[in-house]
């Protein structure tokens, strides 16, 4: 794989006629000074940049950003061939389709007496800045335009959509100003499904389900207030910041169920830490390698 680093069509031509000029020179001293013929015209930019198009590369701004497509991963590919495309499958006569006037087509609205008409509510977002704009621009040497130094003020739009536009006209969609500690998660996401989009949907489409659809963005994922995570709990029991966690069941094939439920907290009530969770489980080690507090 050919890496290339702060590289433009200029300077790709001079490494190519600097090489060319080397090993010129090297076969010229190989042959004892023989009659060799000579390189008489060197490549110029453009044909660096064809070359550059087809090894790949593209002329853009660098940014700070990573993007690695991911689509063609191998547990993307069984997702979408073994969970999302069946179920799309399954849902497509329960569908709801609409005419060219974006006037809903006759459909059944209950089936079965269960199952009702699906629409499909999709889910994106994005960030804006006060200090956006283009990168790259047309100037004048007599009018240069100076950018401000910063992003400037954060707003996050998070909206909802149905096929027919926006889902209640855009009273679903959420607007947040971000920056320094306030930011969009899981949290604010939950909450604006649970509080806007979910009733909004209703009152627009009675009789009908919600299929909404979401991107598999790291900041979309919400555990259970009351969730068993590690990184949540102390080394002693109680402790700043720590929460109670719901009891769990320990698989214990000589135990008689089967395993037996391990509450997190006290009796006290106060949230138990590793030491004391990993005592219980016979896992805190007395002997040898302690674990680093």
């Amino acid at each position: 794989m050919l890496i290339l680093k702060d590289v433009d069509s200029y300077k790709m031509a001079q490494v190519i006629n600097q090489s060319w000029t080397e090993a010129e020179d090297l076969v010229i001293s190989s042959a004892g000074g023989r009659n060799i013929q000579h390189i008489q015209k060197a490549i110029s930019s453009r044909t660096g940049r064809r070359w550059l198009s087809k090894l790949g590369f593209k002329w853009k701004e660098v940014s700070k950003g990573v993007y690695r497509d991911g689509h063609e991963r191998e547990d993307v590919i069984a997702y979408r061939m073994v969970v999302f495309l069946p179920t799309m499958r399954l849902l497509s006569t329960r569908l709801m389709v609409w005419d060219h006037e974006l006037e809903p087509q006759p459909t059944i609205q209950v089936l079965n007496g269960e199952e009702q008409t699906v629409i499909i509510v999709t889910h994106d977002e994005g960030m804006f800045n006060a200090n956006d704009g283009r990168r790259f621009i047309w100037t004048h040497e007599e009018h240069n335009p100076i950018r401000k130094k910063g992003i400037g003020q954060g707003l996050h739009v998070s909206e909802l959509l149905t096929p027919v536009g926006r889902l209640g006209g855009g009273s679903a969609c959420k607007i947040l100003k971000c920056g320094g500690d306030v930011w969009w998660d899981g949290a604010k996401l939950l909450n604006q499904i649970t509080t806007k989009a979910i009733p909004t949907f209703e009152a627009e489409f009675p009789c009908c389900q919600a299929l909404c659809m979401f991107d598999n963005a790291k900041n979309h994922s919400k555990y259970a207030e009351d969730a068993l995570r590690v990184c949540k709990m102390n080394l002693e029991d109680g402790g700043k910041n720590a929460k109670p966690m719901r009891s769990t069941f320990i698989q214990d094939a000589q135990h008689a169920d089967g395993g037996w439920h391990q509450s997190m907290v006290t009796e006290n009530g106060i949230p138990k830490g590793l030491r004391t969770v990993l005592t219980e489980r016979g896992l805190w080690p007395t002997t040898g390698p302690r674990f680093r507090t």
